[in-house]
């Protein structure tokens, strides 16, 4: 069955060393830097001991969401990207279904598969 948005791509975008935190900053702190580097809020957090899956959206714009996949182990964030349709126009009813259609809470679970199967260098 195809996937509505085409295949997925993860893109690196950066760690939280290059964002400027120390290694041991809690997790909530990464996270608030993160969203406030994009000036943006959390429309979802989903928390799992390896990743986390984020629906960073413009506080203004609910529709105006991107997917980022933070990697808790490597203090690394992926934005995810599709090859068809929008990446930057992501609802919360987009992105639950989204994690459904494209299994993103294995990604989530397990970083390791984003490691292995997308290690082109994304945009920074």
């Amino acid at each position: 069955m195809p996937q509505s948005r085409g295949p997925i791509q993860i893109e690196r975008l950066f760690t939280t060393e290059e964002m400027g935190l120390r290694s041991d900053a809690s997790l909530e702190h990464v996270l608030k830097v993160f969203l406030n580097i994009g000036e943006a809020q959390a429309s979802r957090w989903i928390e799992m001991p390896r990743g986390v899956l984020l629906l960073q959206s413009a506080p203004d714009n609910p529709a105006a969401g991107a997917i980022y996949l933070y990697d808790r182990e490597r203090q690394v964030f992926y934005l995810v990207t599709f090859k068809e349709g929008r990446d930057d126009s992501v609802t919360v009813p987009d992105f639950e279904q989204l994690i459904r259609e494209y299994d993103l809470l294995s990604w989530t679970a397990n970083p390791d598969l984003m490691v292995t199967c997308f290690t082109k260098p994304g945009r920074a």
